[in-house]
C-alpha cells in the first residue's frame, strides 16, 4: 500500500472541513439553513434547518437521523374521510420548518420558500431582482437579512437568535454528507476514523461511517451525520415589542449650555430623564430645551431625498420616523432635547452628535414663534419661500393655462426640489451642486411644449426665450427683470458649475458673489426667484379674472 495515497484517502474520508464548519454554523455572522451539494468528485450532502421545542433537547442529541426532512413541514390532512384533520405542519408542534421546499414536480421550477411568520416578525423585505431578504432599519436603511445562492441560503445569525427568542424555540441545524473515493484499499482499513459522539458538550451530536461500494469500480466512503442545537435566548432579547425599549445608559448626552468657564454642559436626551411641565426631574434641563447643529447636519436626508423628505420645520424618513426641527434661520438646525431621544432613531444619534454645537444664538423667530408661542407664521428661510412659491405657481399655473409651468422631475432628476438647499458649508463642491439644482429647477424643467403650443414657433427657440415670448405676448410687467435672473442662473450653471471654469470662472463667480458667501449668494437667487414666482402667480390670477370678466360681458 502507498503510503502516501493511504494519507489523501484517509483526509479525504475524514471530512474535517465540514465536520468544523458544521460544528461552529450559528456562530458567525450568517448561519447556512439550507444547502444542497452533489459533485463530480464523490461529495455529496446537505444542510437543513428545524426550530424544535427546547423540551426535545435530550430526545434530539439521543439519535443521529434528522428530525425534520426537507420535504416535509406543509399543510395537509391526516386520517381518512371520515376524520380527516387539518395541519398547518405535519411535524407539529414538536417541529416546524424555516425553509420549506414547494414542490411541482418538473412542471415548473420548485421555489424555496422562508416562513412567512419568521419574514413578518422580523420585519423582512425581499428584494423582487436578487430574491434576497433585507430587513428594513428605523433609519432607513436596508441590512442584509436573508441570502440565497443556487441551493445554498443563509441567515443573518443575530436576526435568527432573535427570532428563537421570541418564540422560545431551539433551531436544530442538521448535516448530511457522503464522500466517496475509487481505491482498491477495503474500507476495514478505514474503520478507525469511525465516530460516534452524541454528547460533544456543544449540544450537539456527530457520527462518521465509513463503508464501500462494489457496484462497478469498488470504491470506500464517509458518511457524516451531524446535529447542533442552537439555544433559545432569553425572550427578553428579541428586542420586540415590549423588549425593544432603549437601554437609559445608551442614550447620548448633547451640549444643552456653557458654564460660567466655558465648559461645556451635556445632558442625556433620555426624555424620561427630563423636566417638563407636570414636575418630572426638576432639576433636569427642560424636555423643550433646544440643542443645536451645524446646518451640515442635514446634507445626508437632503441628498437622498428618495428616502428623507426635508421640509420647513420638519425631517421625516419615509413614513418610519418623523421629527420636528427649527431649521427656520440657515445659518443652524435646532431640535429639542426630549425630541432628539423620542423621535430620532437610535441608529442616526451617532451622526446628529458629530454636528452638535454649543447653543451660541437663540431659536430662529419663526422655530420660537411656531413651538413656544403656537403661532401659525411663514417661514423666513429663503429656501422655504421659495419652494412654497415653485409649488403654487404650478398650481395656479395648471389651473388656469391648463398645464404645468415647470414639468414635474423625472428619473435621475427626481426629487431635485428636495435636493435643492441654501449650501450648508462654502465648499466649492456644495456650491457647484446647488447651482446644478438650481438651474434644473429654475430653466431646463420650463416646461416648453406647453410654452410652445401657446405662442407662434421660432426656428431654434429655446426654454427662456421660449418663457419671455409668452410673457410678453400676456403683457407680463417684469419681464426684463425675470428673464435675467433666469439667465444669470443658466449662466452660473454653465461656466461655474458644469465646466471647468478655470481663471474666467472664478472671476465670474467674484463677480457674483460680491464679496458675499456661497450662502448669502444662494439666498438672495432664491429671494430673487420667489419674487419672481409670486408676481408670475399673481399675474396668472389676473388673467384668470380678465378672461373670467370677457366671458361674462359675452
Amino acid at each position: 500500500m502507498d503510503s502516501e495515497e493511504f494519507t489523501q484517502i484517509e483526509k479525504f474520508l475524514k471530512q474535517e472541513k465540514l465536520i468544523k464548519s458544521s460544528l461552529a454554523n450559528g456562530d458567525g455572522p450568517w448561519t447556512i439553513v439550507c444547502d444542497n451539494w452533489d459533485d463530480d468528485s464523490g461529495n455529496r450532502g446537505g444542510r437543513y434547518i428545524a426550530l424544535s421545542q427546547p423540551q426535545l433537547r435530550n430526545q434530539i442529541l439521543s439519535r443521529m437521523g434528522w428530525d425534520l426532512t426537507k420535504g416535509r413541514g406543509v399543510p395537509g390532512f391526516m386520517g381518512s374521510k371520515e376524520d380527516a384533520q387539518y395541519f398547518r405542519n405535519d411535524a407539529a408542534p414538536d417541529f416546524e420548518p424555516l425553509v420549506i421546499f414547494q414542490e411541482f414536480h418538473g412542471v415548473v421550477p420548485d421555489p424555496i420558500l422562508i416562513s412567512e411568520e419568521f419574514c413578518l416578525l422580523m420585519e423582512l423585505w425581499r428584494d423582487p431582482k436578487s430574491g434576497n431578504y433585507f430587513q428594513v432599519k428605523d433609519d432607513g436603511s436596508k441590512e442584509p437579512a436573508i441570502r440565497f445562492d443556487k441551493q445554498k441560503v443563509e441567515v443573518r445569525t443575530p436576526i435568527l437568535k432573535r427570532y428563537l427568542a421570541a418564540r422560545q424555540l431551539d433551531a436544530v441545524l442538521f448535516v448530511d454528507s457522503v464522500t466517496s473515493v475509487p481505491t482498491t484499499i477495503p474500507s476495514k482499513t478505514f474503520e478507525h476514523l469511525e465516530i460516534e459522539d452524541c454528547s460533544n458538550g456543544i449540544c450537539a451530536c456527530l457520527a462518521r461511517n465509513i463503508d464501500e461500494l462494489s457496484v462497478g469500480k469498488h470504491q470506500v466512503f464517509s458518511r457524516v451525520l451531524a446535529k447542533r442545537i442552537l439555544l433559545a435566548p432569553p425572550q427578553e432579547t428579541c428586542g420586540i415589542r415590549p423588549w425593544d425599549e432603549t437601554p437609559s445608559e445608551d442614550y447620548p448626552e448633547f451640549i444643552v449650555g456653557e458654564d460660567e468657564a466655558g465648559v461645556q454642559i451635556k445632558f442625556t436626551c433620555n426624555p424620561d430623564l427630563l423636566a417638563n411641565y407636570f414636575g418630572a426631574n426638576p432639576d433636569a434641563p427642560h424636555y423643550l430645551t433646544p440643542v443645536f447643529f451645524k446646518p451640515e447636519v442635514m446634507r445626508k436626508y437632503y441628498d437622498d431625498s428618495s428616502l428623507y423628505s426635508v421640509g420647513d420645520g420638519s425631517l421625516s424618513c419615509a413614513r418610519k420616523w418623523r421629527v420636528s426641527i427649527d431649521n427656520g434661520d440657515p445659518k443652524f438646525v435646532a431640535v429639542f432635547l426630549g425630541d432628539l431621544g423620542r423621535d430620532i432613531p437610535a441608529s442616526e444619534w451617532t451622526h446628529w452628535l458629530s454636528y452638535n454645537i454649543p447653543p451660541m444664538q437663540n431659536m430662529s423667530e419663526t422655530g420660537i414663534r411656531r413651538s413656544i408661542l403656537g403661532q401659525f407664521v411663514e417661514s423666513s428661510n429663503p429656501e422655504h419661500r421659495f419652494k412654497t412659491a415653485y409649488q403654487e405657481v404650478n398650481r395656479v399655473w395648471e389651473q388656469h393655462w391648463g398645464w404645468r409651468l415647470y414639468r414635474e422631475a423625472t428619473g435621475q432628476d427626481a426629487g431635485v426640489i428636495q435636493r435643492l438647499r441654501i449650501p450648508v458649508n462654502d465648499t466649492d463642491a456644495e456650491l457647484r451642486s446647488q447651482l446644478l439644482n438650481l438651474a434644473l429647477v429654475l430653466v431646463d424643467l420650463l416646461n416648453e411644449k406647453g410654452l410652445g403650443a401657446a405662442i407662434p414657433k421660432v426656428k431654434d427657440d429655446k426654454g427662456i426665450a421660449k418663457l419671455g415670448r409668452f410673457l410678453e405676448a400676456n403683457s407680463y410687467e417684469f419681464i426684463d427683470r425675470d428673464i435675467s435672473l433666469l439667465r444669470q442662473v443658466q449662466n452660473m450653471r454653465s461656466r461655474i458649475a458644469a465646466h471647468a471654469s478655470g481663471a474666467s470662472g472664478q472671476q465670474l463667480l467674484d463677480n457674483e458673489l460680491s464679496g458675499r458667501s456661497p450662502q448669502e449668494y444662494l439666498q438672495q437667487v432664491m429671494t430673487d426667484a420667489t419674487l419672481m414666482m409670486k408676481d408670475l402667480i399673481e399675474f396668472t390670477g389676473r388673467s384668470s379674472l380678465e378672461r373670467s370678466n370677457g366671458d361674462a360681458a359675452q
